[in-house]
């Protein structure tokens, strides 16, 4: 997994996320230009403010972030920093619901609010010609939202009904119990938008006091990318933030994560499923490990594209699924190794065979030299989409500044790949894999698979569990 990808427009569900799969592209663009046209400066209230200036499109690039995500939330209001975000967008104090969208609908500008485990983004984007409109828009959304308590009824019922939604999706149902089995306890299990039973405890009462505790000024700093000229739209920002509540930034202490000895699969009981939905996976890195780009590297090449380790094994091969990847997300404290396959019900049980035995091949013997070049090779090249326009520059230092890197991470990125030797790529394999301790989450029919399951298990030892999703 590369760090370096954010989306150009954040998805509601998601921001920031960390897993990449790599394909290799043949563009490479001078050290320099990356950093080029990023300027730091601060707003009147002490605030931040990240400029990428870009006259080339008459568009503007706007983003409100806050230091905290929905790891902040508490097992019984899991879901609260994404309801809030979600109710930003519902009125405010001054606006109805349909009055913001009818008066962004004239501007053709838009606004969208992302949660993600470690950083709440309100992102907005507008022609540069109708910048002052937008803002007044813009800052009203965040320092006056209403939470009217229809609208959160309204919230509450759609959020629901799109956690009902994601059980129908098995794809996005193996990843929700994956985390859920190998982080319990852990906030990185929470799932953003919460579930069915923490929201329908929330209140406007909680919303509340939610919104004052971390939407203060320490706790939020501000981007912008685009056609526009730095100090005015500091000076911009600093005119439509000062009411801003002042206000200590969120401190989060993250608990240590459990031990976890053996193999453990739990199945996620779905009728007439003909394909079956794997994740395999470990507890893995923080984004500071210092052996973050040599295990980059190599797990490029184990599961990061089509030339890929798994990808040629499973699918190329075999057949037995038509994608075969693997990442590492990590975050402010370590997230999660995963590999995950998508085989036929048939062919289920000789390809979670097969990754098992392909994961223990790689880290008994790592890498190859060839595999390890061309890891390197497709990692430096395809750097240079994830920085070739203003917007993704920016949101690229959203995440830096999220995340506490340094602030030359995107320039010296290429180089810090170059760098890495295969004998560093194997080291990191070797002290980070763990072929021996493992979550495995499967979305299939039960019963047809488990006599061979039960079977497997007793020969390898995994302890089974079975949930029923009713």
């Amino acid at each position: 997994m590369g760090f370096c990808r954010i989306n150009e427009k954040p998805s509601r569900r998601e921001f920031g996320l960390f897993v990449l799969f790599f394909f290799g592209m043949n563009l490479l663009c001078s050290i320099k230009s990356y950093s080029e046209g990023v300027h730091m400066t601060h707003l009147s209230t002490g605030q931040k403010l990240i400029i990428s200036e870009d006259k080339s499109l008459p568009v503007a690039t706007l983003y409100a972030v806050g230091r905290y995500g929905y790891v902040w939330d508490t097992p019984e209001l899991e879901g609260l920093t994404s309801l809030v975000g979600n109710m930003l967008l519902r009125g405010t104090t001054t606006r109805s619901r349909e009055q913001i969208r009818d008066e962004l609908d004239q501007l053709g500008a838009d606004i969208d609010v992302s949660v993600g485990a470690e950083g709440v983004q309100v992102f907005g984007q507008t022609l540069t010609r109708n910048l002052d409109k937008f803002l007044e828009i813009f800052s009203d959304v965040i320092l006056h939202p209403k939470f009217d308590v229809k609208e959160l009824e309204k919230e509450k019922r759609e959020t629901i009904a799109d956690l009902r939604e994601m059980r129908e999706n098995d794809q996005s149902l193996v990843k929700y119990f994956f985390k859920r089995a190998l982080f319990e306890g852990h906030p990185y299990a929470f799932n953003s938008e919460g579930r069915e039973s923490t929201i329908k405890k929330m209140t406007r009462e909680k919303m509340v006091s939610h919104y004052k505790t971390y939407f203060v000024r320490d706790n939020f700093f501000f981007a912008a990318a685009g056609d526009m000229d730095s100090q005015k739209i500091s000076q911009k920002l600093s005119h439509h933030f000062k009411e801003m509540a002042a206000g200590r930034a969120a401190a989060f202490r993250y608990p240590k994560l459990k031990s976890w000895k053996g193999k453990k699969i739990l199945l996620i009981d779905k009728p007439a499923r003909t394909q079956t939905q794997i994740i395999i996976g470990h507890y893995g890195i923080d984004i500071h490990h210092p052996q973050f780009f040599p295990l980059m590297v190599a797990n490029n090449a184990f599961g990061g594209g089509f030339t890929s380790t798994l990808m040629q094994e499973v699918r190329v091969k075999r057949g037995w699924s038509y994608g075969a990847y693997s990442w590492f997300s990590p975050g402010k404290a370590p997230g999660e190794f995963a590999m995950w396959v998508f085989p036929a019900e048939k062919d289920t049980i000789e390809t979670l065979k097969l990754v098992l035995s392909l994961y223990k091949e790689y880290v008994k013997k790592g890498v190859t030299k060839d595999e390890f070049e061309r890891s390197k090779s497709n990692l430096i090249n395809e750097f240079s989409f994830k920085i070739d326009t203003a917007r993704k520059r920016i949101g690229q230092w959203v995440a830096i500044e999220l995340m506490g890197l340094p602030s030359d991470y995107l320039d010296t990125y290429q180089d810090r790949i170059r760098k890495v030797t295969l004998d560093e790529a194997r080291e990191a394999i070797q002290m980070l894999s763990n072929p021996d301790d493992l979550q495995i989450t499967m979305v299939c029919t039960a019963k047809n698979l488990k006599a061979r399951l039960n079977e497997l298990s007793d020969k390898i030892g995994i302890k089974i569990k079975k949930y029923n999703d009713d």
